[in-house]
């Protein structure tokens, strides 16, 4: 028998495949619980009803997001916007492949007009938005970066960032790139990192920061 953690853990788990592989509205109650080995009234003790099941879903997954980039913008006074910044990437990259169904149902859900994703988009995504202007404005006045158009660079990043969730399919099917491995993520992530030193770091504060980590490594 299961005790009250694993029941919540498996629901969870149970209905973030599910939303992923059928969508919120195709996946029922009855399917989760089914899925999840629990009896159909253990969600309705636990969250109520399957929209409080997805904002759950949601709102956790956001706190440790942006959990995460507090906790790595914080460093930035320590270590440089620049090594900042390298980290930031690596981190969420990371993150979304740990909570890879999660991360990309909830981007397929923001693409969505309703009232939980616009409360979502005022909260947890304005402190996104905020942290990544934290760092970028940061990195400007330290003269590790160059002064660029901050709202127009945080969406070149997010896009960047958001590219293994948004096209896993194309990639695995047609590139044989799988977003969940390790391997790939940290592949990307160098990627990426090529991108962000040719279009946002001044040329000494990007190798003096690679040194570093190669010193470090």
């Amino acid at each position: 028998m299961k005790n009250s953690t694993s029941t919540k853990e498996s629901i969870i788990e149970a209905a973030l495949y599910l939303f992923h592989l059928k969508g919120f509205h195709a996946a029922s109650i009855r399917d989760i619980a089914g899925r999840a080995g629990v009896n159909p009234a253990n969600i309705s003790y636990y969250f109520k009803n399957k929209h409080g099941l997805l904002e759950y879903c949601i709102v956790t997954y956001m706190e440790e997001y942006t959990a995460l980039m507090n906790e790595t913008v914080a460093r930035a006074e320590n270590i440089g916007s620049a090594a900042c910044m390298f980290e930031m990437v690596h981190n969420i990259l990371h993150f979304q492949r740990r909570h890879f169904l999660s991360a990309r149902f909830i981007f397929g859900e923001f693409s969505l007009d309703s009232n939980l994703n616009r409360e979502i988009l005022s909260t947890y995504l304005a402190k996104e938005r905020y942290y990544f202007e934290a760092l970028i404005e940061h990195g400007i006045k330290t003269k590790a970066f160059r002064p660029v158009s901050v709202p127009s660079f945080i969406l070149q990043l997010k896009g960047l960032l958001s590219a293994p969730l948004i096209h896993a399919s194309y990639a695995a099917e047609l590139l044989h790139i799988f977003s969940q491995e390790a391997y790939y993520t940290d592949q990307y992530a160098k990627q990426v990192n090529s991108f962000l030193k040719s279009s946002l770091m001044i040329e000494t504060a990007a190798k003096t920061t690679l040194m570093e980590i190669k010193a470090l490594a």
